[in-house]
Formats: C-alpha cells, sequence, structure tokens
C-alpha cells in the first residue's frame, strides 16, 4: 500500500512539475512574444483606417490565406475555406458599407448575401466596436479570442471553435488563439483537426517553441512517436537557453515510455538548474520509480538543502527509505517532517504509519488522532479515525488472550 502510494505521489509530482514548467515557460516566451507584437502592431493600428478594398488589414501572406488563393486541407481533403466562416474583416467595402457578410454564404433573391445565422452576428460583432466604427484586424482577433474564452467557460465549444478560426484568420500570428483552437479541437474529439492546427500554428511562427512542444505532445498521446520524437527534437534545440524546457521533454519521453530519455531529460534540468528544488525532487521522484533509493534520495538531500524549513523533501526521503526497507530511517524523516510542519497531515499521517508497522502503536494512535482533530471531515481524518478502531480492536484482542489462556 505505501509503496502504491508512493508511485502514485511520484507520477503526481512529475505531472505537476510539467504542468508548471510549462506555465513559467509560457510566461518566459511572452514576454519577447509580446514585445515583438507591440512593435508590429504599432504601424498597423496607425493605418488600419487609411486603407479600404477588398482585402482586410492583417491577414496573413496569400500562400496562408484561403481567401486570398491558398489552401488549407482537412482530413477529407477539402479546403478548409469551404469550412470556415467567411472571412469577416472589420474593414470597409468601397462602397463605405461594412463588409461583414456573415458566416452562411447565402444570397437573397436580389443576389445579394444575406445575415440571419449565430454567426452572422459574431462576425458582425467582430466588425465594428462598441461606437460602431471598423476594428482593427489586431484588435479583431484579440476580442474574438477572448469571447471564445468565455465560450469555452460557457461548454460551447462549436462557437468557440468559430471564433478561433477567426480570431487566426485576422492575425495568423496570434498564438493564444491558435493553442485555444488546438485545445477546442482536442476537446471536440477531431484529432486530426487538432494535428492541423499545430502544423498551421508552426507555418505561421516558425519560431514558436511552444508549437511544437504541444505538437509533440499531441502526436505522443496518439502513439505517433516517430512524428512526435521530430517535434521534440525541434523543440530541445530551440530551447536550450530556458531550464523548464528539461521538465517538459522529460514529461513527453515519460508519456512515450522513454525511461532513459526521460532520465537524461531531468539530468539536464537539474545541471541547468542546480537551485531549483522542483528539479531535485522530480529527478529524485525518477530514481525512487526506477529503484534507485540511494540516488534518489542524495536529489532529496540536496532539495532539502534548497528548501529545509519545508516538509516535502523530508517526506520524499522517507519514502524512499520505506520502500527499501529501512523503517528505522524513514521514521526519522518523518519525525523530521513534523517538526518543521507540526500540522502538517500528510507527515503525521506516514509517521503514524511507520510506528504502525513497527509496533509502537500508542505512538500510531496519538498521531492518527492528531489528523483526525485537524481534518476531521476530509478522507485523511476519517481514514485515521479508522486506523484508531483498528489499532484499539487489536489491542483489546491481545488483553483477551491472557484471560482466554487462562
Amino acid at each position: 500500500m505505501t509503496n502504491r502510494l508512493t508511485m502514485a505521489l511520484g507520477v503526481f509530482a512529475v505531472i505537476f512539475a510539467v504542468a508548471t514548467a510549462v506555465q513559467t515557460f509560457r510566461l518566459w516566451e511572452a514576454k519577447g512574444e509580446a514585445k515583438a507584437l507591440r512593435t508590429a502592431a504599432a504601424g498597423p493600428q496607425k493605418d488600419a483606417h487609411k486603407t479600404a478594398g477588398p482585402r482586410k488589414a492583417g491577414l496573413g501572406d496569400d500562400d496562408w490565406n484561403p481567401i486570398a488563393g491558398g489552401s488549407i486541407k482537412d482530413k477529407d481533403g477539402k479546403n478548409l475555406a469551404d469550412a470556415l466562416p467567411e472571412k469577416t474583416g472589420g474593414a470597409m467595402a468601397p462602397d463605405g458599407k461594412s463588409a461583414a457578410l456573415g458566416a452562411s454564404g447565402k444570397k437573397g433573391a436580389n443576389g445579394k448575401r444575406t445575415a440571419g445565422s449565430p454567426d452572422d452576428a459574431i462576425a458582425a460583432a467582430a466588425a465594428v466596436g462598441a461606437d460602431g466604427k471598423p476594428v482593427d484586424a489586431l484588435a479583431r482577433s484579440e476580442e474574438l479570442a477572448r469571447s471564445a474564452l468565455q465560450s469555452i467557460k460557457d461548454g460551447n465549444l462549436d462557437q468557440a471553435r468559430t471564433m478561433l478560426q477567426q480570431s487566426v484568420q485576422e492575425n495568423p500570428k496570434n498564438t493564444d488563439a491558435w493553442r485555444n483552437l488546438a485545445s477546442v479541437e482536442r476537446q471536440l474529439g477531431n484529432t486530426q483537426e487538432e494535428l492541423d492546427t499545430y502544423a498551421q500554428w508552426i507555418k505561421e511562427r516558425p519560431d514558436d517553441k511552444l508549437a511544437r512542444y504541444m505538437a509533440a505532445e499531441a502526436y505522443a498521446r496518439n502513439g505517433n512517436d516517430s512524428q512526435a520524437l521530430a517535434y521534440l527534437s525541434d523543440f530541445e534545440s530551440m530551447s536550450t537557453d530556458n531550464p523548464q524546457s528539461y521538465a517538459m521533454t522529460a514529461g513527453i519521453y515519460q508519456q512515450m515510455n522513454m525511461t532513459a530519455e526521460q532520465g537524461d531529460a531531468l539530468r539536464q534540468w537539474v545541471s541547468a538548474a542546480p537551485t531549483s528544488p522542483d528539479a531535485h525532487r522530480v529527478l529524485g521522484d525518477y530514481y525512487q520509480r526506477m529503484g534507485q533509493g540511494d540516488q534518489a534520495i542524495a536529489e532529496y538531500q540536496e532539495m532539502a538543502k534548497l528548501q529545509p524549513n519545508t516538509a516535502t523533501p523530508y517526506l520524499q526521503m522517507g519514502n524512499a527509505y520505506s520502500q527499501m526497507g529501512q523503517l528505522e530511517a524513514a521514521q526519522a524523516q518523518f519525525e523530521t517532517a513534523v517538526s518543521v510542519r507540526p500540522n502538517d497531515v500528510e507527515a503525521l499521517t506516514r509517521l503514524a504509519d511507520i510506528q504502525r508497522q513497527q509496533g509502537d502503536l500508542q505512538g500510531a494512535t496519538a498521531n492518527y488522532q492528531r489528523v483526525a482533530t485537524l481534518e476531521p471531515g476530509s478522507n485523511a481524518g476519517v481514514q485515521a479515525a479508522r486506523n484508531i478502531q483498528y489499532i484499539q480492536e487489536a489491542l483489546n484482542m491481545q488483553a483477551q488472550q491472557p484471560e482466554q489462556q487462562q
């Protein structure tokens, strides 16, 4: 039971560390990205309303833009432009009227396009601001992306998908829109569309490292290890200046059950960020799963040097000693964890468990009682109360045995 719990916690730690690394990496990337976007937006925003005509402000080159003659194929080989809502930029047509025509593409009896679908409302809202004036493409893209996030929260994924598709048409460099579009495709179960989204994202932002990482994760998730490794290799070569990338890389190697490569990536993480407690912990957890207890303990000791006043490194060392069958050493580490954090429920529970294993039922009962008092309604508190009951029943049985023998 203890070993299974230790393994589960180790896997959770890896997942948490990778999630944290992705967020940190994204923030790091966003700093440079925001600066570049501000520079790129300065000119278009200044001149957006000085131009008119059928070509919309903010579009990418013609190779990508299906409206301008390029093509993007979906999984059935159809032009993606046929499946997407019609381009509804906010630029004005030569006659001075709004160019927003809606997504339905239908024509009335007079031969002109008509509105009326829900997508028409989206297009119209995107084309003009609250004051009724046209909005430039970059701002329109951002507004569509923000509206899509609300649709995602409301559970309307199809509407969010439409908005995000329009957002990346307005501004093909909108990284967040691409990322959220891929996520929506995944939630909708559109595997090929998700993969195609990464391909288009990379085409529009060839320097975007996160796009390659997410593509690698998606291919690994779908069992295409060779394609995953190709994208992962690109991500690694582009991200050597960011230590967080090693944690992200290790997570994908773990997903593909490539444990040797995972270990190499984690050791690179520790080497690149020797003062990172997370790096030492995750590498320690890796060693523990591999049955290399001594190496695991060495990493946890480094973690304890960096975070001497937290319970986590002592808990991890206690788990490692316990897995190696060294119960007294494990108990010493759990006692240290409790001394650092007296009300830490996890530390108290581990200490009580190890005391119970070694026959110190009185000590175990006292610590289980502390857990039950600290968190009476939690799973840990309920289990602690049960353990007290089991111990009491065992003590009662021991007390009755001499009487029965007499």
